[in-house]
Order: C-alpha cells, then sequence, then structure tokens
C-alpha cells in the first residue's frame, strides 16, 4: 500500500510540472504571419493566434537579448502569454529567423 501511494504521489508531480512550468502561461509556438502595430498573429498547423505585445513584453532574437523591432513576418516564436482583458499578451517572446 505504501509502494502504491509513492508511485501515485510521484505521478501527480510529474504530471503537475508543466502546468507550473509557465507559471501558468499559454505557450504559442508557431511562424509570425502577419504584424499590426502591437499585435502579432502567429499560426501553426493552419490555426491562428493574435497575441498582444506590451511594454513589459521581453524579446530573445537567436540566442541573444532583443526588442520588438527584431521581430518579423516569417520568424519561428515561441511566446509565453497570459489572458488580460480577454486577449493574449505577451510575457515573453522567444523568436528565430530563419534566414540566420
Amino acid at each position: 500500500m505504501k509502494r502504491s501511494i509513492s508511485i501515485v504521489a510521484i505521478a501527480l508531480l510529474t504530471l503537475g510540472v508543466p502546468v507550473f512550468a509557465h507559471g501558468g502561461m499559454d505557450h504559442i509556438m508557431g511562424t509570425v504571419t502577419k504584424i499590426v502595430g502591437n499585435i502579432v498573429t502567429v499560426e501553426k498547423d493552419g490555426k491562428t493566434t493574435e497575441v498582444v505585445l506590451a511594454s513589459f513584453t521581453t524579446y530573445e532574437a537567436n540566442g541573444a537579448a532583443g526588442k520588438q523591432s527584431d521581430l518579423t513576418v516569417g520568424d519561428r516564436v515561441v511566446i509565453h502569454a497570459m489572458k488580460m482583458d480577454g486577449k493574449e499578451t505577451a510575457h515573453t517572446v522567444r523568436l528565430v529567423h530563419p534566414h540566420k
């Protein structure tokens, strides 16, 4: 009985890690298809997601510190975002320029 409780505890801890890994943020991955002002559209597998780029959003471009102006259509991105006022709002944006 003690062993089965340990196995269940380990399983719950292991399965719970992904939920907390991003602090409850959504993980948005794909290719940038459009940038209009502070809204970026990301597409993956035919599904598009619009994400608001806020003043507190941080950027990483090709493994180095970046800025919003580094973001271009065609970049592959991983965005950690949270819902604010019903919209996905970026906390961090990691991008890879396909030509670099």
